[in-house]
């Protein structure tokens, strides 16, 4: 019976094998070879979920960085033997989270040079396991609340990703296991007050409330009073906890924090803690308006128009607000989805904030369930975006020095409000009539060069002649055109606008407060309307991106097609929402370009900041990718050009595009007449 259990038990090197072979394709063979080595030895005394377990983590942080994942790999064996795969995964977690973007560090913690790197390995071996805490925290959690829940733990899936935070729901409530040193020394205290936090939201909170008209800003600031109202009930009935809450209000405290993230932490401290002080009007605004309040914390409806209030004043003071990057800044409290319904169209809308910033696109389902604006005759919209097609792109790895084949996947769609009924009314209401601003046209003035295939000429045309004498030995009847001579004839250029369409873009610029992304729609419309008066071929184009498996693309106006009232509206239609992943969009736009027959092809990308995605962490690497693609569309002869609106943009751009192919624009309100410019430049040789 022992030789069949040996014999049926799954090799614990099996999973080993695969990634094995991946790495040496990859070019990462000493990585490869020096974990061979370590896997012998750990097959003698790991079963194989956990070298599953340790291959996972290992695999994660090689994507992020080998050198790190070396350096892990080095000391292997010392890690587990103080750790499990679990904790193993942690303690990586606590590196990438305690230096953010810093290579050095990472490298230096992964090494176990930083002191902080073997504090937090001491650390992940007493602060405790979910596992092993989940018993005791269900008797509490059933105890305080009154009605049986499930526990459950939430695993976290990259590397790379926010936090996780707890997730209640009427039946269960989700723990993460990713909490490390940098949220608290001991895990069970997390575990115990977001349990506390959960039951105060079971226990005095109203689930499943319509968001309909709350922007993203405004969710996140009436879910943080309500966490506040909750907890202060529920520390009014069990005093006791009130302890539990404030070690990690205090914790996560970022005393001169300007952001959205540290004002939210500043008051929700101030609102638990008597004792603290603070020098923001606003945090103290906040703490005045809800003590006074107090005396009555079962009136839901008057901590909502507190909120109403708040958020409108973060709006005033332009507190930009991220919602793709947003996590509920303490680390127990759960992520509010047991408050809201985002699904609910036909209740009654609450009382709407009217913020003076623009906030992000709600997610896709949200807005294809929202009323139709009313310039909109039909009234109807598609419920979410047509894919037309997909296409892989590599994309440069700068630790690395490697181009990492098919590693982003770039989506063409079409926009949610393309196919809709004419825009009569828009028409007759003069909406599409841009003022058109001439040219600077000495650039298509003729010029001298060799024509070939001529009748006649001072020289012979060697491609003409050869192939003149294959078409004899095929018996076919030539072409007698066989001759070259100088001359002159008209050239012309393929201009791609490529609109960067991120979710900053919504951010208000200049004295009139329109968007980034309004600015950038009127200039390319104004700019379209102008080329199409000469012979030269414009596209309009755009991009976002939602980490590299979504990197979204939008043909806005295709080559030869006409400016008519719905492409129009359909430029003017598209919204800024998550991140910028140039490299890609940039490679696609090339390609794109690869089909016209001009003399001259050019990309005019304009956007407002660097590139950025929410799966990268360190800024440099997505730079040096876009830089990447921008030397590759050069050898495939596409000149790429840059507007950047964005005063602080010449570091970055000046690395991407070159010295003498970009333009800063500190005064949106100019990048009309700045595109006209650039236009004669790019078409100019």
């Amino acid at each position: 019976m022992a030789d069949k259990d040996r014999f049926d038990a799954p090799d614990p090197l099996l999973p080993w094998s695969g990634v094995r072979k991946r790495w040496h394709n990859g070019g990462l063979g000493e990585l490869a070879d020096t974990l061979d080595r370590k896997f012998t030895q750990l097959a003698a005394c790991r079963d194989a979920d956990q070298i599953d377990g340790v291959l996972y983590w290992l695999e994660a942080l090689n994507e992020e960085d080998p050198v790190c994942a070396l350096a892990v790999v080095d000391c292997l064996n010392g890690l587990l033997s103080r750790v499990g795969p679990e904790g193993l995964g942690r303690w990586i977690l606590t590196g990438l989270r305690m230096y953010p973007g810093e290579q050095t560090r990472q490298r230096a913690y992964f090494r176990l040079e930083d002191p902080h790197a073997v504090a937090a390995l001491h650390g992940e071996v007493v602060a405790g396991d979910l596992a092993l805490s989940l018993p005791s925290l269900g008797l509490l959690l059933n105890g305080l609340a009154g009605v049986m829940l499930q526990l459950q733990p939430r695993h976290q899936t990259a590397l790379n990703g926010l936090p996780l935070r707890p997730v209640l729901a009427p039946d269960h409530l989700l723990l993460p296991d990713d909490y490390t040193a940098l949220d608290g020394h001991d895990r069970y205290s997390i575990y115990r007050a977001a349990v506390a936090h959960a039951v105060a939201h079971l226990r005095y909170s109203t689930p499943g409330l319509p968001s309909q008209t709350l922007k993203p800003m405004g969710i996140a600031m009436v879910s943080a009073i309500e966490d506040a109202r909750v907890e202060r009930l529920l520390v009014r009935d069990y005093p006791g906890v009130q302890g539990w809450f404030l070690e990690f209000l205090k914790r996560g405290v970022k005393p001169h924090g300007l952001d959205f993230s540290a004002l939210l932490g500043r008051m929700n401290l101030a609102l638990m803690d008597v004792h603290y002080q603070d020098d923001n009007y606003w945090v103290n605004k906040a703490r005045r308006l809800f003590e006074a309040q107090a005396v009555d914390l079962h009136n839901y409806a008057e901590f909502r128009r507190l909120a109403s209030i708040l958020a409108n004043d973060l709006g005033q003071m332009r507190v930009p607000f991220r919602a793709q990057r947003y996590v509920v800044p303490e680390a127990y409290r759960d992520d509010n989805s047991f408050l809201w319904d985002f699904n609910d169209a036909n209740a009654p809308p609450p009382e709407p904030l009217k913020l003076q910033v623009q906030g992000p696109v709600q997610k896709q389902q949200e807005s294809a369930q929202a009323p139709p604006p009313p310039d909109d005759p039909s009234g109807e919209l598609p419920a979410t975006e047509t894919e037309l097609g997909r296409y892989t792109y590599p994309e440069w790895d700068r630790r690395l020095s490697l181009l990492r084949a098919d590693w982003c996947t770039v989506i063409e769609k079409l926009p949610v409000w393309q196919g809709r009924a004419t825009i009569q009314a828009h028409e007759k209401a003069g909406v599409t009539d841009i003022p058109i601003v001439p040219l600077f046209r000495s650039r298509h003035l003729s010029r001298t060069r060799r024509l070939r295939r001529q009748w006649e000429g001072d020289d012979i045309d060697l491609n003409a002649a050869i192939e003149v004498m294959v078409d004899q030995r095929m018996d076919l009847s030539p072409d007698p055109r066989l001759f070259m001579r100088a001359g002159s004839e008209e050239q012309a250029s393929s201009i791609l606008v490529l609109l960067d369409l991120s979710e900053s873009t919504n951010d208000c610029v200049g004295t009139r407060m329109e968007s980034i992304l309004d600015v950038e729609k009127k200039a390319a419309l104004l700019l379209a309307q102008s080329v199409m008066l000469s012979d030269d071929r414009i596209a309009v184009h755009g991009f976002s991106s939602n980490t590299r498996a979504e990197v979204s693309y939008y043909r806005l106006l295709e080559f030869g097609a006409p400016l008519d009232a719905n492409a129009t509206k359909m430029i003017r239609s598209m919204s800024g929402r998550y991140s910028t992943r140039m490299g890609a969009a940039l490679r696609h736009a090339t390609t794109c370009l690869a089909h016209e027959r001009t003399d001259h092809r050019a990309i005019l990308l304009i956007t407002d900041g660097a590139p950025s995605d929410v799966d990268v962490y360190e800024p440099q690497y997505l730079i040096e990718d876009a830089r990447a693609a921008v030397h590759e569309g050069r050898r495939s002869g596409v000149q790429t050009f840059c507007v950047a609106l964005d005063p602080q943009a010449d570091p970055y751009v000046r690395n991407i595009f070159g010295w003498n192919n970009y333009r800063i624009v500190d005064e949106p309100s100019s990048l009309s007449g700045q595109l006209s410019t650039l236009y004669a430049r790019l078409t100019v040789r």
